[in-house]
């Protein structure tokens, strides 16, 4: 019905469009895994001006021929605000630096050259670290 389509329109509005107040940004590191078996493939660190972390994912897909969510399941692992931009891109620079080299995914798409090798023990070094 109309109403369940402008209901789930609001709620993509509210899930995606909503920006952080104040000129804040987040630094979020999102997982990759395989479709099926939910290995953990690639992580890849950035920033956005948006609320939810996985409203990058959401614009990639929506804006990308080939994107994150065509090749694998993607979720937030990990995300905090911070108070400008700078700061926000200082944090995300350490993240890259920390995860090691790009990868080669198979394709390109935005974002891509942010996507690191998902590595079990720098992953739980760095979240001791991020979470305390």
């Amino acid at each position: 019905s109309i109403i369940n389509c402008n209901t789930s329109i609001m709620e993509v509005k509210n899930k995606y469009y909503n920006k952080l107040p104040d000129g804040k940004w987040k630094v979020y590191i999102q997982l990759f895994t395989k479709k099926d078996s939910k290995q953990r493939l690639y992580l890849k660190p950035g920033i956005t001006e948006f609320w939810d972390g996985d409203a990058r994912m959401y614009f990639n897909n929506l804006t990308e021929e080939d994107s994150f969510v065509k090749h694998f399941d993607t979720k937030v692992m990990w995300s905090k605000i911070f108070p400008s931009k700078a700061e926000a891109e200082k944090v995300e620079k350490e993240l890259l630096e920390y995860f090691g080299d790009k990868v080669d995914m198979g394709f390109k798409t935005g974002g891509y050259s942010e996507v690191r090798e998902y590595n079990h023990e720098k992953w739980i070094a760095k979240s001791n670290e991020l979470y305390n």
